[in-house]
């Protein structure tokens, strides 16, 4: 079982954990390895009941309120994101407006808010894609614009938070074996995308998880500024 480091905190005994995503299949396996570490998940989500703070992800202000009433926070695990399909013609500025609020600039204002306070030994880990590295075969051009936009986040905050001591990584998955993953595919597409993978499968949630607790933990201590490609070899 992976620990992670809890950063020095009058008290403590566990890491607080800023969970996004956590009703997604990725989301929901971090949060199940925070759990199995001892760690304490506190979700951040856009559904009302669901989490232990919510808020209008397209709101910045709802943002970090939300997040400031979470109190303390050591870590950071940004899954949440939107994929849209749709050629240029189709993807209005409104709608390249929304999908970004989402997968980009609410991840910065969670960062902004959360940073704050966080210590020296924190770590935020933002989930991607390889849509960053290339163009989204599955998704519109707002869509792969906003994976590319996340990865030079990456590198540019792990220059000013590591000043701080805190670090700051990404992780691009290709194939998920989820519904997002499936959504825009029929079985047969579906299996050809999987074909192509010298693994020769689609990744399980469970195995995007377990790189974001690696980049957590104290395993990854001198490791900011990456973003790490979970491809099966893609």
């Amino acid at each position: 079982m992976i620990e992670l480091s809890v950063p020095a905190r009058p008290g403590a005994s566990h890491a607080r954990v800023l969970l996004t995503g956590a009703g997604g299949s990725i989301g929901e396996a971090v949060k199940a390895r925070l759990v199995e570490a001892e760690a304490m998940p506190l979700v951040l989500t856009h559904l009302p009941g669901q989490g232990d703070a919510v808020a209008d992800f397209a709101d910045d202000e709802a943002l970090a309120t939300a997040v400031s009433g979470m109190g303390e926070i050591d870590h950071v695990v940004l899954t949440h994101g939107l994929l849209e399909q749709g050629p240029m013609e189709t993807v209005t500025p409104d709608r390249w407006r929304r999908l970004m609020d989402v997968n980009l600039n609410s991840i910065y204002a969670i960062i902004h808010a959360a940073a704050t306070s966080m210590r020296s030994g924190g770590s935020i880990v933002i989930v991607s894609s390889t849509a960053a590295l290339d163009r989204s075969p599955g998704g519109g051009p707002h869509y792969t614009a906003s994976k590319w936009a996340l990865n030079g986040l990456v590198r540019h905050l792990s220059a000013e938070l590591g000043a701080r001591g805190i670090r700051i990584n990404g992780i691009m998955p290709c194939l998920v074996d989820n519904p997002m993953g499936r959504a825009f595919m029929s079985d047969e597409e579906y299996a050809h995308w999987a074909g192509q993978v010298p693994l020769g499968r689609a990744a399980e949630p469970d195995e995007i998880a377990k790189v974001a607790m690696f980049l957590l933990s104290d395993a990854a201590s001198y490791v900011t500024g990456a973003n790490i490609p979970v491809t099966g070899g893609r």
